[in-house]
Parts: structure tokens; C-alpha cells; sequence
């Protein structure tokens, strides 16, 4: 066998990187195309929510809403639970083994939720009291059985994106979204103005997501002969159960903290603050669920990381202006969003701080995106333990000095380490080829910060809004930048 010549050998490596290119131009234009009509439907969730908050706060008051605010961060955790890591599971075994693989994890997934939501209500009232509800009754009662139906929706949900069923999709969404919204107001005005009725029109929209999504997807039975199946799913996805608790703890153990220690009336403030600035984290986490198929699709090699390096770079360039913008429309969302008992003028720094935590949330996810691909689940999980020690740590400290301020910046410490942690087991991968992206988001923390110091007047109120308009502008040209090929390789 004689080796290549030299220049059939260059002309290979040359073939090699062309189709490297075009696969990752591929991947990059269905990540911000198709996928980003998935992204709408979430999207629709977060603005039906935006519009249905200044309605809820002035009907529930202040401390109704804190009630609701508390037992939705117990939703999210037996939510996490029950989930089991399953639907990330779901769609990794997707594309690894197949359609009804993944068909017979749902069935697990359903298995697992019934299970853990029965020992949540079980033992209601050993851990509702000590947490500071009470009688296990109301409000956190209803938020047990909401989060045991969410589990199942999101493996569903998982299911039919992997399958690319758009329209299935939308359907069991915008049940718990939109639906779960609306019907969340009218039990508020039909039945009473409390917390209990605002959990409970969730609950039932959550119900119906779940009997529309089990009718959309075939469910298949998981027998004896499925045991290895299910051992490789629980290894892949239970890791990722302290994962998502970690995260959870990031973003709303906080409220706990400052109910213990401020009072409940603080918890709404902190809750209108929090919900406002955390929107591009939560977009931005919606928008790493939605793009794990391809990134599964695409694998864990040289590609894989192209990818990622990529799509983490274009997000850069796009959180910028998002910061920017939110932060300087602050004043105008928070008089929306809550009357003015919650002082919504002394809540400015609070939102810009937490809002500028969206530039390490963003490179954690992409690191977390390179470990799940190479199915290293675990190193996802020790990062965001630490993490999450460190943050009830600091909040521990900073709460009482700073009052929900302290939170705030516990939250972004937070992130920050969390990124560095994440960073150590994929050694810096993947690594950038340029640094714009990177340096429009640094700018973006900068400005996002000082717009605080804008006044809140009449005519301060006008700029801002302008100055609004400006950033949205910025986004679209941003969007449009990457759209391009130049864009999405760089």
C-alpha cells in the first residue's frame, strides 16, 4: 500500500474542512431557523406570563403573591424529581437508539413522576410546616400535583421535538402556557383572589397538557427485557436530577431566604424584580432544550464542538443588546408588572444585577451542552452543587447586609463560579476563534448596569423607551449578522 501524495493528501484535508464548514453552517442555520419557530412557542409562554403578572399582583396583593411565589419554588423542585433526568434522556436516546427507545423512557418517565409526587404528598405534612406554609394544604397541595403533571409534560414535549412535530408541539405548550395563564386569572376573579386558586388554574391546564401529549405520542411498555435500557437512561439522567436542583437553588432558593429572613412581602418584591431580569436566562435555557437534538445529531467530535463554539459566540453577540435593553426598560416593566406597593422605582439595581447574570448562564450552558453530548453527565451535576452551597452561602451572608440586593449578587457570584467549574472538565472547550461576541457581551454588563443611574421622571421615562427601541434595533441587526455565512462562522 503506497502512502498519498503530498498534494492529494492537502486536497483532502482542504475536502475535509469544506464539508466540516458546511456541515456546521448547516447546523447553524437550522439552530436559528426551524428551531427558532420552536423557540416562539416558549417564547409566547414567557410574554402571556409577562402580560398576565400586572393582573395577577393587583388582584393577589402583595402577600397572596408571595404565597404563590413560594409554592411555585416547591413546584419546581418535586418538578426536577419527578423528571428524574429523563426528558433530556429521552432525547439523547433519541438519536442514539431510536423512536421507540425513546417511547418506552416515556413510559418510565411517567412511572417515575406518579412515584415521587406520591411520597411528596405522603409527607406534605412533615416538611409543609418546617418550610414555613403551615398546614399542608392550599396552595402548596395543588403545587404538588402540578409538578408531577410538568414532569410528564416535559418528557413529552422532549418526545415530539426530537420529532420534530411541530404542530403536536405548539398544541401541549401552549395548553400549559397560554391556557394555564389564562385560566390561572379567571379562577382569580370566579373563585377567590389567592394564591390556592392562581396554583390551581395551572394545575388543571397542566392536566390537559398531559392527556393531549400522551395521545400525540405512543407510549410503549417497558418489560424485563428493556432493563438495560432503562439502566442507561437512569446513569445518563439522574445525575442531572442534583443538576437541575442546583440550578433551581441558583435561581429561587433565594426566595426561601428572604421569606425567613425579610418576610413575605419582600419575597413578592424580589419575585416581580427576579421574573423581569431573569427572562434572558430564561429564554436562554428554553433555547438549550429546544437545540439538544441537533447538538445530539451532531455528536461530540471536532463537528460537535464547531458547533457549539459557534452558537455560543452568536449568543454572545445577541445577550448583548438584551441586557441592555431590559435594563434600561426596567422602570416602565416594573410599574406594569406590580402596583406601586412594591416600590418598583427601588428595585432598578436589583433587576440590572440580576439581568447581567444572563452572560455566565450563557457560557455555562454551552459547556453544559459539550458534557452532554459526550454524556458526562455527573461533571454537570458537581458543578452545580457547588454552586448552589455557594449561593445559599452567600445569600446567608449578603442578605442581611444588603437586603434582596445581596440576592441578587449571590445569584450572579453564583453563575460565575458555576461557569468556571463547568469549564474545568472540558479544558476550555470548546475554544473560540474570535473574541467579538465575548467583548459586545462584556459591553452589554457595562451599560446594563450604569442605565440604572438614568432618572425615572416623565422625560427620563421617554429616553428610556427610546433608548429601548435602539437596543431592539441592535438585536435585530445582531440576529441578522449571524443569519448570514459570514455571521454563523464567526
Amino acid at each position: 500500500m503506497t502512502a498519498p501524495r503530498p498534494d492529494t493528501a492537502d486536497e483532502t484535508a482542504a475536502e475535509d474542512r469544506t464539508a466540516g464548514e458546511d456541515r456546521v453552517a448547516s447546523a447553524m442555520t437550522g439552530l436559528f431557523g426551524r428551531d427558532s419557530v420552536y423557540l416562539l412557542f416558549w417564547f409566547l409562554q414567557v410574554l402571556v406570563a409577562a402580560l398576565a403578572t400586572p393582573v395577577a399582583t393587583r388582584l393577589l396583593g402583595a402577600g397572596e403573591y408571595g404565597v404563590f411565589a413560594a409554592a411555585n419554588a416547591v413546584m419546581q423542585v418535586l418538578f426536577v424529581l419527578g423528571g428524574c433526568g429523563l426528558s433530556v434522556a429521552v432525547q439523547k436516546f433519541y438519536e442514539d437508539r431510536g423512536p421507540d427507545a425513546a417511547r418506552r423512557l416515556l413510559t418510565l418517565s411517567v412511572v417515575a413522576a406518579v412515584v415521587v409526587t406520591a411520597i411528596a404528598h405522603l409527607t406534605g405534612p412533615l416538611w409543609s410546616e418546617p418550610l414555613g406554609f403551615g398546614e399542608y394544604q392550599g396552595a402548596v397541595r395543588l403545587a404538588v400535583l402540578w409538578a408531577g403533571t410538568s414532569a410528564v409534560t416535559a418528557a413529552l414535549l422532549a418526545m415530539l421535538r426530537s420529532q420534530d412535530r411541530l404542530l403536536a408541539f405548539s398544541c401541549v405548550s401552549l395548553l400549559q402556557s397560554v391556557v394555564a395563564e389564562v385560566l390561572s386569572l379567571v379562577l382569580l376573579i370566579a373563585l377567590e383572589p389567592s394564591g390556592k386558586a392562581f396554583v390551581l388554574g395551572r394545575l388543571v391546564a397542566q392536566v390537559l397538557a398531559v392527556v393531549v401529549g400522551v395521545a400525540m405520542t405512543r407510549l410503549r411498555g417497558v418489560g424485563a427485557g428493556d432493563l438495560p435500557l432503562v439502566r442507561g437512561a437512569l446513569v445518563f439522567g439522574l445525575p442531572l436530577v442534583p443538576a437541575m436542583l442546583g440550578s433551581f437553588v441558583l435561581g429561587a432558593a433565594d426566595r426561601f431566604l428572604i421569606q425567613e429572613q425579610l418576610g413575605e412581602v419582600a419575597v413578592a418584591q424580589y419575585s416581580v424584580a427576579y421574573n423581569i431580569a431573569a427572562l434572558p436566562m430564561l429564554v436562554l435555557s428554553v433555547l438549550n432544550t429546544v437545540w439538544l437534538p441537533r447538538f445530539f445529531a451532531v455528536g461530540s467530535g471536532a463537528d460537535g464542538d464547531a458547533v457549539i463554539t459557534a452558537s455560543r459566540d452568536a449568543l454572545y453577540r445577541l445577550v448583548a443588546p438584551v441586557m441592555v435593553g431590559l435594563s434600561v426598560a426596567a422602570p416602565l416593566v416594573l410599574r406594569l408588572w406590580a402596583p406601586a406597593e412594591f416600590h418598583p422605582d427601588d428595585l432598578l439595581l436589583v433587576t440590572a444585577v440580576v439581568i447581567v447574570s444572563a452572560v455566565p448562564y450563557t457560557a455555562g450552558l454551552s459547556a453544559t451542552r459539550t458534557l452532554l453530548a459526550a454524556s458526562r453527565t455527573r461533571m454537570i451535576a458537581g458543578s452545580a452543587v457547588v454552586a448552589s452551597v455557594v449561593n445559599v452561602l452567600l445569600n446567608l451572608w449578603f442578605i442581611p447586609v444588603w437586603g434582596i440586593l445581596g440576592a441578587a449578587l449571590a445569584t450572579a457570584a453564583a453563575y460565575s463560579l458555576q461557569h468556571v467549574l463547568l469549564l474545568l472538565p472540558t479544558r476550555g472547550r470548546p475554544h473560540s476563534t474570535t473574541h467579538a461576541g465575548l467583548l459586545q457581551s462584556l459591553t452589554g454588563v457595562v451599560l446594563a448596569l450604569l442605565v440604572v443611574l438614568l432618572p425615572t421622571d416623565p422625560a427620563g421615562l421617554v429616553l428610556r423607551a427610546v433608548l429601548a427601541l435602539l437596543c431592539l434595533a441592535w438585536f435585530a441587526r445582531a440576529y441578522l449578522f449571524i443569519r448570514t455565512p459570514e455571521g454563523a462562522m464567526s
